[in-house]
């Protein structure tokens, strides 16, 4: 939620009059995360947060924007798309893909209680089984996709990384990964995408990662960015199997999820010590960045990697 891209006041009430809002009050740029440009708009009407998406092409918004309805309409809180006149769900501002949202009550979370992190295991549970009504589109092949970065990334890295890349795409080799089941995911469900008043959920925010992968792979990723302490490089287990028996008191693991589960989480920590690599080796030209430190990710992995107490057996 970097700015890359800058709005002036002006192009800004032209672009609003595309919805039903009233008349633009105020704005403000938002500098925290990473990919996209944000503003909070604030309007006679309300308000509401405005997305300039960096991250992905313009043909995949439908598709992330008819999950988040989706979700909506069946009970789960997130920031909903506002539709423009036309009843269209995006736009373009700056030549950019542009989405206007509901601004929901509450904070984002730095360190998530067993409360709030049980909450998120239902909630997940519940979106993935909803996703089961859905097509399964802009599928994305987690293994490959590290694989590929990875070998971008190999003459970037130490030998002691390069060693541990190696190792752990092997083991993410091994997972059944068709047999998984599988549909549109969060993908980035970190404490900082959901927004909390106490320990209730106001809503879940930032679907921009959205894309069609196993169920199970959503699970690790959301188990680690909760449970997982950077600053300390302490895994917080009691919490992960909170988390994991409040999801499955939902939607059960099967036995080729749970066989596949230790692994997964080591496949969804890779996953992100790449991506941040990626953002400082390929760096992206912006106008206010924020890039996240990626030994973070690397000493999860070498934890869950010399650690079985989340692993499973079916």
């Amino acid at each position: 939620m970097s700015v890359y891209t800058p709005v002036t006041r002006e192009q800004l009430e032209s672009y609003l009059q595309q919805y039903n809002v009233g008349k633009l009050i105020d704005f403000q740029g938002i500098e925290a995360g990473v990919e996209n440009t944000n503003y909070f708009v604030t309007t006679t009407e309300g308000p509401f947060v405005l997305t300039l998406v960096e991250s992905i092409s313009s043909d995949q918004l439908p598709f992330i924007l008819d999950y988040i309805e989706h979700l909506t309409q069946h009970g789960v809180a997130c920031a909903e798309p506002i539709h423009l006149n036309d009843q269209r769900l995006s736009g373009q501002l700056n030549d950019r893909p542009a989405v206007l949202m509901s601004r929901l009550a509450g904070s984002p979370l730095q360190t998530p209680n067993d409360q709030q992190a049980s909450v998120i295991g239902v909630t997940l549970a519940q979106m993935h089984q909803l996703a089961e009504q859905l097509e399964n589109k802009h599928a994305i092949d987690i293994h490959q996709w590290c694989s590929d970065l990875g070998a971008k990334l190999m003459p970037h890295l130490a030998e002691d990384e390069q060693q541990s890349l190696h190792y752990n795409l092997m083991d993410s080799g091994e997972i059944p990964w068709e047999s998984l089941p599988a549909g549109p995911v969060h993908a980035d469900l970190f404490p900082d995408n959901a927004l909390f008043e106490g320990d209730k959920l106001c809503g879940l925010i930032d679907f921009y990662h959205a894309c069609s992968a196993p169920y199970l792979y959503d699970l690790c990723v959301t188990l680690n960015a909760w449970c997982y302490d950077e600053r300390t490089s302490e895994y917080d287990f009691n919490k992960a199997l909170l988390m994991l028996d409040s999801y499955q008191s939902v939607r059960p693991l099967n036995s080729d999820e749970q066989r596949s589960f230790s692994t997964m989480l080591q496949v969804a920590a890779m996953r992100f010590w790449l991506s941040r690599l990626r953002d400082i080796h390929f760096r992206k030209e912006g106008e206010v960045v924020t890039r996240k430190d990626p030994q973070g990710k690397l000493q999860l992995l070498k934890l869950l990697c010399g650690h079985q107490q989340l692993k499973m057996t079916g």
